[in-house]
């Protein structure tokens, strides 16, 4: 047990953007695979070739002023759960597509 309960542990607390689309990773080896910009269309930084340059519609710069991505202590961490400019690039909606499961068996007028 983690420390002591809170009223507010039975309250159900509303999924994040990045909860809604995709599974966190539990104890990743680089945070940044629990960031948002991951999967963004307008990320610049194009992090290990996700990002298409024509997919970029409004340039995104935040990765520059994270520490997790630059490594300089001067920077601090912008693992991003929700952004109002988040698009979904294509490798976020592939990687989404291969969650769906199609049922089979319905017939018109069984």
């Amino acid at each position: 047990m983690e420390g002591q309960m809170d009223i507010f542990d039975f309250i159900e607390k509303p999924r994040t953007q990045f909860e809604q689309l995709f599974e966190k990773i539990k104890d990743p080896v680089m945070l940044c695979v629990n960031c948002l910009c991951q999967y963004c269309a307008n990320n610049v930084e194009e992090i290990w070739g996700k990002v298409k340059p024509e997919e970029i519609r409004e340039s995104c710069f935040n990765c520059d002023e994270c520490r997790t991505f630059t490594g300089q202590a001067g920077h601090r961490e912008h693992l991003l759960e929700g952004c109002n400019k988040f698009v979904l690039s294509e490798y976020g909606a592939e990687r989404n597509r291969k969650k769906f499961k199609v049922i089979k068996g319905w017939k018109n007028g069984a």
